[in-house]
């Protein structure tokens, strides 16, 4: 009885978080970039790609920037090192 009792209130847990998380949907933060940048998540900051397609993190559709001029994007990296590459 006492499990019964158990099993009872974890299936109750369960089933509240799956009524509760399948109703989340993601609030669209950003709706501009970087001149530089041509696509971006509107949900993840530091997603910035130069084509349409997808978020890696968050899978939403990358949107297409207005403020977009067509300069390309240059990224440099610098090294532990010091030494400082341009991609």
């Amino acid at each position: 009885m006492k499990r019964d009792k158990s099993l009872i209130i974890w299936a109750g847990i369960v089933t509240m978080l799956v009524v509760i998380s399948c109703g989340h949907k993601h609030a669209s933060n950003r709706t501009s970039a970087a001149p530089e940048i041509a696509y971006f998540c509107p949900m993840d900051s530091m997603i910035n790609e130069a084509k349409s397609g997808h978020c890696t993190v968050c899978g939403m559709n990358l949107i297409k920037n207005p403020n977009y001029t067509g300069e390309e994007l240059i990224e440099v990296v610098i090294t532990s090192t010091g030494d400082t590459l341009v991609n």
